[in-house]
């Protein structure tokens, strides 16, 4: 399990935005986040994010586990070229090349190669660090940016573009395209196909359902999440329930859901009518006093139907 939210409530003043909220997250899991405009899926995101907090309840995540959180309409700021920005997501790598050249440098200098100890040392040094070089991906890092800046719509672009001369839409496409790089855990993402054309939504799809990590997302696209999500919760009247399926799914099992529960609403109804006319009848009359008062203790602890 990498998630676990259980019971989480959340409220301004005394308004109830979230209740009893619970979900879980498995590795690889695409699940989509859904609920009418207002229900509380940003204030969830936010809360596990950790951006926001909540008044109670529980989140559990194992402790190595990377969240990334793309807010809806959230760009980048930075002074910095699209391109520095995102190599930026590789400083630790970068640091690593560094000393491999460092390395390399020391292996040729006289003075080391004349020193069979340190000569050993060094080639042992160079070995270790090249494979771990290897393994992270160090060979790759132009390449992947490439590709990242291609699918999200900047492959004609410059990519010594300052960030900050970029409009809203392309900083937000920017950000999404970081935090891929990034490779979190599990991603949150928060309307992510806004500001898309088709061709960079089809390639942000296929680059989602490939993706190593798990994946929550809001999104009012429905042929998005159709695409991606194995599973639904939905967010509704402040309470939350998971459907197994994608969002086509959800939408069978939704309305079948709601029949059940409509028929079980009007079986109520009918019996909730047919005892306050009991009730009404038979509370004056002496014979049938008791029975009358029975039946309104039963009406009053049952519980009804919303």
């Amino acid at each position: 399990m990498l998630l676990q939210v259980s019971a989480i409530t959340k409220s301004y003043g005394v308004s109830t935005v979230l209740s009893n909220i619970s979900l879980q997250i498995e590795a690889r899991e695409r699940i989509g986040l859904v609920g009418v405009n207002g229900a509380g899926k940003s204030t969830l995101l936010q809360i596990i994010a950790g951006e926001l907090p909540y008044d109670s309840g529980s989140i559990f995540k194992a402790k190595e586990t990377k969240i990334g959180y793309l807010k809806q309409n959230s760009g980048l700021t930075s002074d910095r070229s699209i391109w520095n920005e995102l190599m930026s997501v590789f400083d630790r790598l970068l640091e690593m090349e560094e000393e491999l050249r460092r390395l390399e440098a020391r292996m040729s200098d006289p003075d080391v190669l004349a020193d069979e100890k340190k000569t050993e040392e060094t080639m042992r040094r160079y070995a270790e660090l090249s494979d771990a070089f290897r393994e992270r991906g160090g060979y790759e890092i132009e390449a992947r940016i490439r590709g990242i800046l291609s699918g999200m719509g900047f492959g004609q672009m410059d990519p010594a573009t300052p960030v900050h001369t970029l409009s809203g839409g392309q900083k937000t496409r920017l950000a999404l395209a970081k935090m891929l790089l990034e490779a979190p855990d599990l991603l949150l993402l928060d309307e992510p196909t806004n500001h898309l054309d088709i061709p960079t939504l089809t390639w942000l799809e296929q680059y989602l359902r490939s993706y190593p990590g798990a994946i929550l997302v809001v999104s009012h696209d429905r042929y998005f999440l159709d695409s991606l999500v194995g599973a639904i919760y939905e967010i509704e009247r402040t309470a939350s329930r998971r459907y197994t399926g994608n969002y086509s799914r959800y939408i069978e099992l939704k309305a079948a859901d709601y029949e059940a529960q409509l028929k079980q609403y009007e079986k109520q109804q009918e019996e909730i009518s047919k005892m306050e006319d009991f009730i009404q009848r038979n509370l004056v009359r002496a014979s049938t006093t008791k029975r009358a008062q029975s039946r309104r203790k039963a009406l009053d602890k049952m519980e009804r139907l919303d």
